[in-house]
């Protein structure tokens, strides 16, 4: 077995009047962890820097792991999350801008949601595994401009309008 640290990197986004997200050690709306088959988080070092609402991190992986990303809505209503490994969705495997208009998963109030890969059916899951370059989904595509980074961009609902019911007159 082959054991050599990767590093990869973890953007988080919490989008224009999109719910706060963190990660998984600070305060929020919205929690995400990177965890093992086995269920152990990796630990993630936070940078200094914080620029608008986008939080950045690194963590250690060993390679040719698989791992998965856990979000836990903390929040009272529903969110919508548009995740992408190595600059793609992981529900299209386009090329991902983190924007509202792609596909996303939606996680009810209080739920918790885990994201083992990327979708290639309805019923079947392409799993998420830290490797080089060469190897590694970006590359699959030739397109390395975010290779190793895991981002998350969080959205909530948007509060619908309801008119209120019509009274009817009361006939006396």
């Amino acid at each position: 077995m082959r054991i050599q640290p990767v590093l990869a990197s973890i953007l988080m986004l919490a989008l224009p009047g999109a719910v706060p997200a963190h990660a998984s050690n600070l305060p929020g709306d919205v929690s995400i962890e990177i965890v093992t088959d086995n269920g152990r988080v990796l630990p993630v070092h936070a940078l200094q820097s914080r620029t608008g609402n986008r939080y950045r991190a690194y963590l250690e992986a060993v390679y040719g792991k698989n791992y998965g990303i856990r979000v836990q809505n903390r929040s009272g209503r529903r969110i919508g999350l548009v995740i992408a490994v190595d600059g793609r969705n992981i529900i299209s495997g386009r090329k991902s801008h983190l924007k509202s208009s792609e596909q996303m998963y939606i996680l009810g109030p209080y739920e918790r949601g885990r994201f083992d890969g990327w979708r290639t059916s309805t019923e079947k899951v392409h799993r998420f595994f830290f490797t080089d370059a060469g190897d590694s989904y970006a590359g699959a595509w030739n397109d390395y401009s975010a290779m190793g980074v895991i981002a998350v961009a969080v959205f909530p609902e948007k509060a619908r309008y309801l008119p209120a019911p019509m009274q009817r007159p009361q006939h006396q």
